[in-house]
């Protein structure tokens, strides 16, 4: 296991910004089901809570580059 040495602030920034992304998911699947329930494939919401339960329980998605992000939210 490999250990690194973040600054205090580096690390909160990080923390702040996986909540961001968990709400941001959260809100998004609430939106989603809500405006278009009959339009919306169920497995897509599916999905998004799996992600979402993901997140809310530490476990993340790992992404090399900008690149692969995008290829992530365009699959969604």
């Amino acid at each position: 296991m490999n250990t690194i040495t973040l600054p205090k602030n580096q690390y909160v920034q990080i923390l702040s910004t996986q909540e961001k992304l968990r709400n941001d998911l959260t809100r998004l699947e609430k939106i989603v089901s809500f405006i278009a329930q009959d339009e919306v494939d169920q497995a897509y919401i599916t999905r998004l809570s799996k992600i979402e339960k993901g997140l809310s329980l530490g476990k993340g998605i790992k992404f090399k580059n900008k690149s692969v992000i995008k290829k992530f939210f365009n699959s969604l």
